[in-house]
């Protein structure tokens, strides 16, 4: 029997999937009703497999026949990077047992109506938000699940990229104005001291404003790469200048690995250090007063390995929603760090972003770039390390 880590793995033959169809096609009824509303709509069989599309769901998917998606499981046809982890397909991996869609299916099977949100990454790398609607259908002693659901990334998006411009942005501004009302009575020692302060500030107000116009970029397939040769040790002490100066570092220590090596090679300069920024500040929000921070930067092979680490670890049921975009450990909404890293990373640096954590050591998240963007290109992002 096939191995599953959360739903049962069986599969009905293609001949019993198409007899079925067959079978839900004569309850003309119930078809013409499902083909005139204009919800994307399904209905799995007991295994969770497609047995019936909707025109909604065809038109969606720009088919004229529902053959070459029938068998299919939800997360199979919209191409879940999750979806073939394990020999038995949708529903059996470990990431599933957080997934909305697998469990408002299986509640279904039991009788239930359910709503529920799903956030889907697929194997692009592109973030999808659905609202997922599933209840029990009964015909002939069989019971089956309809599953409908709708596209709610803009809506996701938009308040996430709110929540955040005027959670960071106001934040870092209203230093910037306090700092500012100091100035008025400050000693001439003072004034240095808070000029550099507001300098600072005004740094950090930048560089969260270029990262939101970025993602956005980057999300509607629109950001214009600038490839160019980038020393890999200055970018890192770069990035520890930046954040070290910031608010998120109070009372915390950011270190450089000490076998850290320096090599040159050529990638988008700003992206790298984007996405460098993100993991570390991420680091020291996870990390309390007085802990330290570790940036590192390593050759292996034809790649560059950056990682930072932390001595805080990630739950095992929050680990596996980690670089989804609406999920955060930190708050609601807040969900956009890691979710960037790997958008840039692997859809536009032609690399790869992964994270380890663990209760003894800690957490460590890292992304490998090759050293020849042209040749992983070439080779459809893919590599080996």
């Amino acid at each position: 029997m096939m191995k599953t880590f959360f739903a049962s793995p069986g599969r009905s033959s293609q001949v019993e999937i198409f007899n079925t169809n067959l079978t839900l096609s004569g309850f003309t009824d119930n078809c013409l009703v499902l083909n005139l509303i204009p919800n994307l709509v399904l209905i799995l069989n007991e295994n969770r497999q497609i047995v019936f599309a909707n025109n909604a769901m065809l038109k969606y998917l720009n088919l004229r026949i529902s053959d070459s998606i029938l068998g299919l499981r939800p997360g199979e046809l919209i191409n879940c990077i999750h979806s073939d982890d394990t020999e038995a397909g949708c529903g059996t991996a470990k990431n599933c047992m957080v997934c909305g869609a697998v469990k408002s299916i299986l509640s279904s099977q039991n009788g239930e109506i359910v709503d529920e949100e799903c956030r889907i990454l697929t194997k692009q790398s592109d973030a999808v938000d659905y609202k997922v609607h599933t209840a029990p259908l009964d015909l002939e002693g069989k019971r089956y699940v309809i599953f409908s659901i709708t596209d709610i990334s803009d809506v996701k998006r938009k308040r996430i990229l709110e929540r955040i411009f005027f959670h960071d942005i106001l934040n870092t501004a209203g230093g910037i104005r306090g700092f500012a009302e100091l100035l008025e009575s400050a000693s001439p020692e003072e004034l240095g001291e808070f000029g550099t302060i507001i300098d600072s500030l005004t740094e950090n107000l930048i560089e969260e404003i270029q990262a939101q116009r970025d993602l956005i970029a980057a999300e509607n397939g629109e950001l214009v790469l600038q490839f160019q040769t980038v020393n890999t040790l200055t970018v890192i002490q770069t990035v520890i200048q930046l954040y070290q100066k910031h608010q998120v570092a109070n009372e915390k220590f950011i270190e450089l690995a000490v076998d850290t090596q320096e090599n040159v090679f050529a990638t988008d300069a700003r992206l790298l250090r984007r996405s460098l920024g993100n993991l570390l500040k991420n680091a020291l929000e996870a990390s309390e007063e007085g802990d330290i921070v570790t940036v590192r930067g390593v050759k292996k092979l034809n790649h560059y390995i950056f990682s930072v680490h932390n001595w805080s670890s990630i739950p095992p049921d929050l680990q596996l929603q980690i670089f989804k975009r609406s999920f955060s450990t930190k708050a609601n909404d807040r969900g956009l760090g890691t979710y960037s890293v790997k958008l840039l990373i692997e859809k536009y640096l032609y690399g790869r972003a992964g994270f380890i954590s663990d209760p003894m050591y800690g957490t460590t998240f890292y992304f490998i770039l090759p050293m020849k963007p042209g040749a992983a290109k070439q080779n459809g992002g893919r590599f080996k390390v």
